[in-house]
């Protein structure tokens, strides 16, 4: 018998302060944990549809506002990351950084779910969430399993496709912020998790170069494991998440993080 709508369950709380939406299947059984971070100016929403496929495929879903960002969105917003001047591209890096830091939290939460196997974990994100994603691959070991898109893993990228915010004061922050932050200039905190880095060849939101010789160097630390490292570089896309990536990104999670739900009890025309 296929599954049915009834099979799933979709909730939405508050925890630690930390907006979120989850989405599974409530059958007792321990499942992969998902959570999906989004792109800047969008919010937890964007994720529901896919975050419905997830959990529909095994996963227990969670997607989170940012900071700043959906119910997250106070009246101090502009101040940090939008001006009238362009993009405080120092303020919008500190709430990557911050929003990295939340994802710790929630695992602390769902890790004593038990419905969630704690032993696998994975974090995708696209854009900003992409950059927290780098972030929060770095800084937590529980994360088996990380897909980062248009993304790069330093803080000082300069995005071309929007006006910047060009004061000393901006420059001089974001400088010290990257150096301290940014989760490229720790190689040797990713191995031996799963990494899917996906960019597209014409993003001018960041240097394709330079995240690929981030790539490079990171292989030297995957010797062993080669298989556990991948980077996906889409020659006609720019600052876009398509199909195909989000396509990638699915069967990288089935790779590591095993939902083990087989596919044919899911009638593939449901709409879940």
């Amino acid at each position: 018998m296929p599954l049915s709508k009834t099979d799933f369950e979709s909730e939405k709380r508050t925890i630690r302060c930390i907006p979120t939406l989850a989405c599974f299947r409530n059958d007792g059984r321990p499942k992969p944990l998902v959570i999906l971070a989004h792109a800047f100016q969008s919010s937890k929403e964007f994720w529901q549809a896919k975050m419905k496929s997830l959990a529909g495929k095994g996963y227990f879903a969670i997607a989170l506002d940012n900071r700043g960002h959906g119910e997250r969105k106070g009246p101090d917003f502009k101040t940090r990351g939008l001006t009238q001047d362009g993009f405080n591209l120092y303020e919008v890096r500190r709430l990557i950084k911050e929003t990295a830091d939340d994802i710790p939290l929630l695992i602390n939460h769902f890790a004593a779910n038990d419905q969630i196997d704690a032993a696998r974990i994975g974090v995708l994100g696209v854009s900003m969430g992409g950059f927290a994603a780098f972030r929060a691959l770095m800084i937590d070991n529980r994360i088996t399993v990380a897909v980062p898109m248009l993304a790069s893993p330093y803080f000082d990228e300069k995005p071309n496709d929007v006006p910047l915010l060009k004061t000393p004061e901006v420059r001089k922050s974001l400088e010290r912020y990257s150096r301290k932050f940014s989760p490229g200039h720790y190689p040797e905190s990713f191995y031996p998790r799963a990494l899917l880095i996906q960019i597209g060849k014409k993003d001018l939101h960041l240097s394709s170069e330079r995240v690929a010789r981030f790539y490079r160097k990171l292989t030297s630390y995957y010797r062993e494991t080669p298989h556990k490292l991948k980077f996906i570089v889409d020659e006609n896309a720019g600052h876009e998440f398509t199909d195909s990536m989000w396509h990638n990104a699915v069967e990288w999670l089935h790779k590591f993080l095993n939902p083990s739900i087989p596919d044919h009890l899911f009638n593939p025309k449901s709409k879940i």
